[in-house]
């Protein structure tokens, strides 16, 4: 699976996560910026993937995060390049993120100068070690089916009579989309039946012939008209499905965030 296209998709990835988890820890007033320009003590100006600022304790303090978007292990120089940039830009954490993982030098030299190294990469099977990853689901679905409708108006309402009057007797709008409002409320015209005709299992797989009468119920024409309803004959039957269903976890989830040293998982994005 294929985690990005580019560099560049890899690296909004990785700004997406950090503004994620520093939302959900309730940092405030913080912008989480991509490909910015920040200037070093020696006047040098810096390109920095991922960057960020905040303020403790009336110190400013600046979070570098360097991506690297390869198919091998990062070298020791871009670790050594991070150092650089650490020691030109004051009170600033440096992070370096790949795909991969380091090479051992990286490693040593990175714990030593205290440079966090992540990894941001697809979902995996042994990320549900000790959890339920897949579930299925086996069931039956009882449900009405409406066969046909047939539709009578109350023309003693004013409404009603007056669209009549304006556009005759003939009716024409589809039974099977429309809008019904009852009693203040609206429901697309299934959910309403649904509402009305009580089934049970002793009925499975016979039609059955219905009329309801509602008292204050009008049907909605797409022209936005109410018509108010006298009645609907319905003819209908209960239908059995049967369902399989699988979900898997990994489905769900578009990257995973975990510290190079320890192996930790610390933020799944999902989909």
């Amino acid at each position: 699976m294929e985690l990005c296209e580019t560099s560049k998709d890899y690296e909004l990835l990785t700004q997406k996560i950090y503004k994620a988890i520093l939302e959900s820890e309730g940092v405030e007033n913080l912008e989480v910026k991509h490909d910015e320009k920040v200037r070093g003590k020696s006047g040098v100006e810096h390109q920095i993937d991922v960057f960020w600022e905040y303020k403790y304790a009336g110190v400013s303090h600046k979070v570098l995060i360097e991506c690297k978007y390869y198919s091998k292990a990062v070298s020791l120089i871009h670790a050594r390049n991070m150092l650089g940039l650490l020691n030109d830009i004051p009170n600033s954490q440096g992070l370096l993120v790949t795909t991969q993982g380091f090479q051992s030098g990286v490693i040593d030299f990175c714990n030593h100068y205290e440079i966090k190294l992540k990894r941001i990469r697809p979902p995996k099977g042994s990320d549900w070690d000790g959890c339920i990853q897949i579930v299925n689901v086996n069931g039956v679905l009882y449900q009405n089916q409406y066969l046909n409708l047939g539709f009578s108006f109350d023309a003693r309402d004013e409404g009603t009579k007056a669209f009549v009057e304006n556009n005759g007797k003939e009716i024409s709008f589809n039974a099977y989309d429309v809008t019904v409002e009852d009693e203040g409320e609206k429901y697309f015209i299934g959910k309403w039946l649904d509402k009305k005709i009580v089934s049970n299992l002793a009925e499975l797989g016979t039609q059955r012939e219905e009329v309801i009468e509602p008292e204050d119920a009008h049907v909605i024409l797409s022209s936005g008209d109410k018509l108010k309803l006298r009645n609907v004959k319905v003819l209908w039957e209960l239908t059995k499905q049967d369902l399989s269903l699988s979900v898997d976890a990994m489905d769900f989830v578009h990257a995973v965030l975990e510290d190079f040293g320890s192996g930790e998982v610390e933020y799944t994005l999902n989909k």
